[in-house]
């Protein structure tokens, strides 16, 4: 059984990175999430962490993170309205292609499903993993047709014998 709810204190500096790296390398491998779907998640989450670290102002940050084995919920707090606000609007590429910090939010709206708020100083990152379920399904419902064929065609020439 998963153990949800799990949560982490990072200090906001760079050294910490590899602190969000084992935060998801354990999510990850918690839920058996695939190479896809687990490099969305580090990148997503090390681009916020580095964004935190270069415009926020506490010290630390609380990350917790929950699963319905569908979609998968990563609360930061606490992070300043400021950079909810800015991390939460939708961005152009086209608008921000010579910025540098929006470029960044950019590359967050591309990598996460949905990026909210949800308490004042609490940002949300959901990434949708449910594909990835209905992939192993199609793969193994596949792989029981193709031995339930081979099944019937011994039985069919055991028949015949």
């Amino acid at each position: 059984m998963v153990n949800n709810n799990q949560s982490v204190l990072i200090k906001l500096e760079p050294e910490s990175l590899r602190d969000i790296e084992i935060f998801v390398d354990k999510i990850c491998d918690q839920l058996f999430i695939n190479d896809t779907y687990y490099g969305n998640i580090l990148m997503a989450l090390t681009e916020l962490f580095n964004y935190l670290v270069d415009n926020d102002h506490d010290s630390n940050i609380n990350i917790t993170y929950n699963s319905d084995y569908k979609n998968i919920v990563v609360l930061f707090q606490p992070v300043d309205i400021q950079t909810i606000t800015k991390l939460t609007r939708v961005v152009n590429i086209d608008e921000i292609i010579h910025q540098e910090n929006n470029k960044t939010i950019f590359l967050l709206h591309s990598l996460v499903d949905n990026i909210s708020m949800v308490k004042d100083d609490t940002l949300s990152l959901e990434f949708d993993i449910s594909a990835l379920h209905n992939e192993i399904y199609n793969e193994r419902a596949a792989l029981m047709r193709k031995y339930f064929a081979r099944q019937s065609k011994k039985e069919a020439q055991k028949q015949h014998d």
